[in-house]
Formats: structure tokens, sequence, C-alpha cells
């Protein structure tokens, strides 16, 4: 009876004073974590069954897993899964640290060597409920590609004339480093980021430094840019500093030639590849 009730305490308790620490896998894109209850099955080679011994994998533990094998007797597939190299497993009840080490319900650093298994359909139904959740590593990656973009340019004051604010049409590519700043979410920012492309800009007779005034147009110029991109899910907004050159007779004068704009550009989509690469299955 009080075996029960000090495992039922260490369920009901212990998620908020778990002294879990664990090694970090280098190759996985990400892991699994605990967070809630979840039973186990020791791997049996020959014949994994539906009822097996099982053991609880205290949150916030966190595992790969290895392979996907499937179970031709009773018709279902199931993952070899093996936990991450358990370096500490004490947890805290009042002012005792209990050890889980050899512990028989409670996966802990004894079992660092074991492999256990689970349903397709029963992981897939706890990752549904969030007890299981995914927890991505914090990458640092190198962004690149093309986009096709209308970031409103704001071009302060040049010559007599006030700070304007300007759609152009750009066709680039950009390059630069993407870091993953958050576990859970598909949440990232690029910077630095440069880009570089063919961009449409505005020609009239206010912002052409001639006399007489050659008139209105629209002209290609080049146009680059430095800053920073941020992603959270499909959202994304940037803040953006750059310098355009006009092309041709009709923009030899222009006179934001060279000259800085600054852009704060939302929903547009700068960068592609959002996802992370899944973990083989």
């Amino acid at each position: 009876m009080k075996s029960k009730l000090f495992v039922l305490s260490l369920i009901l308790i212990s998620p908020f004073f778990t002294c879990y620490s664990q090694e970090q896998d280098v190759d996985a894109p990400f892991y699994y974590q605990i967070s809630g209850l979840v039973y186990v099955y020791d791997y049996d080679v020959k014949t994994p069954k539906q009822l097996t011994t099982f053991k609880i994998p205290k949150a916030p533990l966190k595992f790969s897993i290895q392979r996907k094998e499937k179970n031709k007797a009773d018709d279902y597939d199931f993952y070899i899964i093996k936990f991450l190299t358990i370096i500490k497993d004490d947890v805290s009840i009042g002012a005792k640290t209990v050890s889980l080490t050899g512990n028989a319900q409670f996966v802990n650093s004894a079992d660092n060597d074991k492999y256990y298994w689970l349903r397709q359909d029963e992981l897939d139904n706890l990752v549904a409920e969030k007890t299981i959740v995914k927890s991505y590593k914090l990458t640092i990656k190198p962004a690149y590609g093309a986009s096709v973009s209308l970031p409103f340019k704001l071009r302060p004051k040049t010559n007599d004339q006030n700070t304007k604010l300007t759609p152009d049409i750009t066709l680039g590519g950009y390059l630069g480093i993407r870091w993953r700043i958050s576990r859970k979410e598909p949440f990232y920012v690029t910077a630095p980021i440069v880009t570089l492309g063919l961009s449409t800009l505005p020609i009239s007779n206010e912002t052409d430094g001639t006399v007489p005034d050659k008139g209105d147009g629209m002209v290609l110029g080049t146009t680059v840019s430095t800053g920073a991109v941020f992603q959270l899910n499909d959202f994304q907004f940037g803040f953006l500093m750059g310098w355009d050159h006009a092309t041709g007779e009709l923009g030899k004068t222009w006179i934001y030639n060279d000259k800085p704009w600054y852009s704060f550009s939302i929903g547009f989509s700068f960068l592609g590849n959002r996802k992370e690469p899944e973990e083989k299955k």
C-alpha cells in the first residue's frame, strides 16, 4: 500500500520538482518530450505485444524515434524509441530529494541503454493531445533563395523633397542566417539578411534633379538591403535598410540614387522553407 501511495505521489507532485537532465543528441532536428502521463513498453526484439512490461517516463524527459516496425500478428505499426541519456534523475518531495535511479516504475538513468516502443496510433494521439510534444533544437542555418516583394520604403527628406513612402515591386534574392528561437513553435529570425535584386522605381518631376524636367515615368533600378526578418508560424515581418540606384538616361539624375531608405514590412513572403526537416519515421 505504501509503495502505491509513493508512486501516486510521484505522479502528482514530481512534475513540478523533477530534476532531470539529459544529454543532447546533435543529429536529430527535434525530439519528443514528455509533458503528461505516458506509458512506454519494454522492447521485445522477437514479438512486441500490446501488454508487456511498461515504465512511466516523467516530464520533461525527451526521446527520439529509432525506427518504425510492424507487428504482423496483430496488424499495427509501432515505433522503437530511445530516451536521451539521463544524467540526473532526482525528484524533490517536501524537504527530501529522492533518486529514481533503478526505480521499477519510472524511466531513469539505469535505463540509458534500453529501448522502448509505442504504437504509432498511440503516439499520434498523445502528440495531438499535447501529452507528448515535439521539442526542436535551437538551430542556426544559412537561408537563401529568391523572392518577390512589395516593400513600402520610407525615403528621408532629400533636397527640397519631404519624407516619402513609396511601394516598389522588387524581384531578387536573399542570403542570411536563420535562427530558430522557439523549441515548440516554428518561430525564426533571419539576421543578418542581405538582399539584392531589381526594383521598379517611380521617376517624377519632383524627384528629377535636372532642368528642364524630363517628365514622369517608371524605370528599373538595382536595389540592395540588409536587416532582419522575423517569422512566427506563417506570419512574417521585417526591418530593412537599403539603397536604390535607377538605371538608364531617365534615372541618372534621380535624387534618391544611392540614398538610404527604411522599410517595415508585414506579411510578405521574404523567405521560403518555413518548416524544419522532419525526423524520418
